[in-house]
């Protein structure tokens, strides 16, 4: 059917138009790739419901996207998060993950005497 729907297209435009394809591949492939995006969805739903209640500083929200933006899935430390953002003090930083690993958003793990986080 869907070949036929080229064919047919081709016939009236003089074009082979591979829009119906790629209509198709959407919906039916990449759709079903998508299948783990829910997990992460419902890490921002907390991360905004918490915005929204107000238990977020706007440090923290600032903190928060740069670690998105900066590290993505890679680990980091406290120190590297202090060193690299630059505006923040290590309290701070230290009250940021802490609290952000509380609310799910961040992973922490032991490694020696340094603890990793990354976003989960």
């Amino acid at each position: 059917m869907l070949y036929e729907q080229i064919e047919s297209n081709a016939l009236i435009t003089g074009y082979t138009d591979v829009t119906p394809f790629l209509a198709y591949f959407c919906e039916n492939v990449y759709g079903r790739l998508q299948f783990g995006t829910d997990a992460s969805h419902a890490d921002m739903q907390i991360y905004k419901d918490a915005l929204e209640a107000g238990t977020v500083t706007e440090k923290e929200r600032q903190l928060w996207e740069y670690v998105l933006s900066a590290y993505g899935t890679e680990e980091f430390t406290t120190k590297w998060l202090e060193k690299d953002f630059g505006n923040a003090a290590y309290a701070t930083i230290r009250a940021f993950v802490m609290k952000f690993v509380s609310m799910g958003l961040l992973k922490a793990r032991k490694a020696g005497n340094k603890v990793l986080y990354r976003t989960i």
